[in-house]
């Protein structure tokens, strides 16, 4: 029964704990804070930040190695990753029961999250890496994540980041992966081709994780050239005249 003149106040359910803190650079990083929303809040949808985009793309980037990045490449790939959870962890930190309510509304996380991927990738040095990086850092993604309004304004501020002073860096990196790439062919006519065909295999092997790419469809590569079959053979009109003086270094 009412007494009146008090009104009824509807219930609204709290969590019991505080978000659990988990340690930034984790690989299951994204998983450990759904799984700790989870715990807090049985019955209410969780981010679907955490894993939709999160575990995913720490996943997907995870896996990719010294065929797909330069050595300054997967060091960026390390630092962003470490860059982008500890953002989380700064707001759970700073406001431990905001962060809970921020996380009961998943689209209001998804643009918080969102909001601190530009500083993330710029301060790790994003555009201290050469070209060949950054198309494969930016076909890494499913192209309905770039393309969703919260993709487009993160890539949007991103390279609003670039300064003039920041091209000569990428330049010079662009030529020396180029160089890495392809050795001493690089200094050849061969050397141009053969980047674009190293580049177009590292490009086409970020397509096929695209989620609208076909499934259970194996994609063959067609071999790149290498050093022993990139010149072509050269048919000599028989065998030399005995005076006829041999380099020394053949």
């Amino acid at each position: 029964m009412l007494i009146d003149g008090i009104g009824q106040t509807p219930y609204v359910p709290t969590t019991t704990t505080q978000p659990a803190a988990v340690e930034p650079g984790t690989p299951d990083y994204y998983r450990q804070r759904y799984d700790d929303f989870v715990s807090r809040n049985p019955g209410v949808d969780p981010p679907d930040y955490y894993l939709e985009y999160g575990q995913k793309y720490a996943d997907r980037f995870s896996s990719l190695d010294d065929r797909d990045l330069s050595d300054e490449g997967l060091a960026w790939r390390d630092k962003t990753l470490v860059a982008l959870q500890q953002a989380i962890e700064d707001k759970r930190i700073s406001d431990p029961e905001g962060f809970a309510e921020l996380e009961r509304d998943p689209d209001a996380f998804r643009r918080f999250a969102f909001e601190t991927h530009p500083d993330a990738y710029v301060d790790s040095g994003l555009y201290d890496l050469p070209a060949q990086d950054l198309l494969v850092i930016a076909g890494t993604p499913d192209i309905n994540d770039v393309l969703s309004q919260e993709g487009i304004d993160q890539s949007l501020i991103t390279g609003g980041e670039l300064e003039l002073d920041d091209v000569p860096d990428i330049l010079l990196s662009t030529g020396q992966q180029y160089v890495d790439d392809n050795g001493i062919l690089a200094f050849t006519p061969f050397g141009p081709g053969l980047e674009v065909g190293t580049q177009t295999q590292r490009l086409w092997e970020r397509a096929t994780e695209q989620s609208w790419m076909p499934p259970g469809v194996e994609w063959v590569v067609a071999p790149l050239p290498t050093l022993d079959n990139a010149l072509p053979d050269i048919d000599l009109p028989g065998p030399l005249p005995d005076d006829v003086p041999l380099v020394p270094f053949l």
